[in-house]
């Protein structure tokens, strides 16, 4: 993790990959330049189309890693709201920017299939080689952060480091109450489906760092990131693909059903089979692939975008998950700021049909989602586009945790079910503040939140 303690760290990490996706993790730090803005517009994807557009494009190469160099970064869930003329309400979480992301000309680059490093950094044509430094002192500063590294298990970060119980923004009966009015919604054919989430502040002792890496070890994911600037981190352990754009070929992997691992192998393999044979899961991945196809298909050619594995079981050291995937090939013409134009936010964590549920979702939720739910990942110089949705995702200012967590709600949802499910998302979160000594999940069933 000697990338964590550079200047402006961002990490993208493939830490667990049961569909053979996340092939590759991402270390960088020292960027060219930064872009965040503050609010956004009815465009937010305009400014920074505008500032990337300034450099020059970098040809990929089939020998070379996917990330040949390029912005990494986050568009909170909020940019999308502001595209369809919604108006959140007033940030109540860390205040961090609507939009940010660091250009990054060199990058340590892990092939996970291979077991390989690879040293990525960027040749600059005049007028940008003058002001940075040159390859050769680019690689050997990559070197020398990579022999420095070392083992996890050498740190301190297993160390007790007891957190305070997590303050819910919604008590139980609140958050019930609100699965009820999404479900009469429903009733009158005002939605179909509606992902209601909460959110929970906690503080603790840890640094970003330090939490992070416990993050990765109690809940490794195939999309995690982290990212850091100032007093705020972001530490992501999502398990969601949201884009990947290449040679213009699109895949998205919504992630629609979710049951909770267990220790005893019996309960285990029953949440498995549970899982598999639900019809309201089954149903509620059918409702999200029609509005991902739909997305798709408004920027990519007719009759590419297809459906594959809709309903593929994935196991995660928490939970199960019911996934799909789906394809496309971008049109002529086309970019990355088109395909989010069409697609951002993502369908499983909006609902169906998508810009209604935005708009129940704005209504019901009492706090800002910011990156919650938005996207983290890369944009890179060659036009590439790899993001995950930022769902088991973690903000930290100062000694200030803010964690989410939720799930789509139907119309036979169980609240209490549903609730479950939602603490079952966030273990792997509560675990790593907690060093997997314990987990503060119990203390914040039903009784306690009265």
């Amino acid at each position: 993790m000697s990338f964590g303690d550079g200047r402006l760290p961002a990490i993208l990490e493939s830490l667990d990959s049961p569909g053979g996706y996340g092939r590759y993790s991402v270390y960088c730090c020292d960027p060219v330049e930064v872009f965040q803005y503050a609010s956004v517009d009815d465009d937010p994807f305009g400014p920074l189309e505008d500032v990337i557009s300034r450099y020059p494009r970098v040809l990929f190469r089939q020998d070379q890693p996917p990330f040949v160099g390029g912005w990494i970064g986050y568009f909170a869930y909020e940019a999308g709201l502001a595209m369809e003329g919604i108006s959140p309400h007033p940030s109540t979480g860390p205040g961090i920017p609507a939009i940010r992301f660091a250009l990054y000309d060199a990058a340590a680059v892990y092939d996970h299939r291979n077991g390989t490093w690879q040293l990525v950094v960027v040749d600059w044509p005049e007028p940008w080689a003058q002001y940075r430094p040159s390859t050769s002192d680019r690689l050997k500063a990559l070197r020398k952060r990579l022999d420095r590294a070392t083992p996890l298990g050498d740190s301190d970060d297993r160390r007790d480091v007891p957190a305070d119980t997590p303050i819910p923004d919604l008590a139980y009966q609140e958050y019930t109450d609100r699965v009820h009015r999404i479900q009469r919604l429903i009733e009158a054919g005002d939605i179909y489906q509606a992902n209601l989430t909460m959110r929970f502040q906690v503080r603790t002792r840890l640094t970003p760092l330090g939490l992070y890496r416990r993050l990765r070890q109690a809940n490794p994911s195939s999309h995690a990131a982290f990212l850091s600037w100032n007093d705020t981190s972001i530490l992501c352990s999502s398990p969601e693909l949201f884009l990947d754009l290449r040679d213009r070929q699109v895949i998205t992997r919504p992630i629609k059903g979710t049951r909770p691992r267990s220790t005893d192998q019996v309960i285990d393999k029953a949440h498995r089979e549970e899982l598999i044979h639900s019809e309201k899961d089954q149903a509620e991945l059918a409702m999200i692939v029609d509005v991902l196809r739909n997305d798709l298909g408004r920027v990519c050619e007719f009759g590419t975008v297809q459906v594959h594995q809709a309903g593929d079981i994935e196991t995660h050291a928490t939970v199960f998950h019911k996934v799909a995937t789906i394809t496309g090939r971008l049109a002529d013409g086309k970019n990355w700021g088109d395909l989010l134009r069409a697609s951002f936010p993502g369908g499983s964590i909006t609902g169906a049909p998508k810009i209604r549920a935005m708009q129940v979702i704005n209504e019901l939720e009492p706090t800002s989602r910011g990156v919650y739910c938005g996207s983290i990942g890369w944009i890179g110089l060659d036009g590439s586009l790899d993001l995950n949705i930022a769902i088991r995702t973690m903000v930290q200012t100062g000694d200030v945790v803010h964690i989410h967590a939720g799930g789509g709600i139907v119309a036979d949802s169980v609240a209490e079910m549903e609730y479950e499910e939602l603490l079952a998302k966030a273990e792997g979160m509560f675990l790593a503040l907690a060093g997997g000594v314990c987990s503060p999940h119990d203390s914040l069933r039903k009784g306690v939140l009265h």
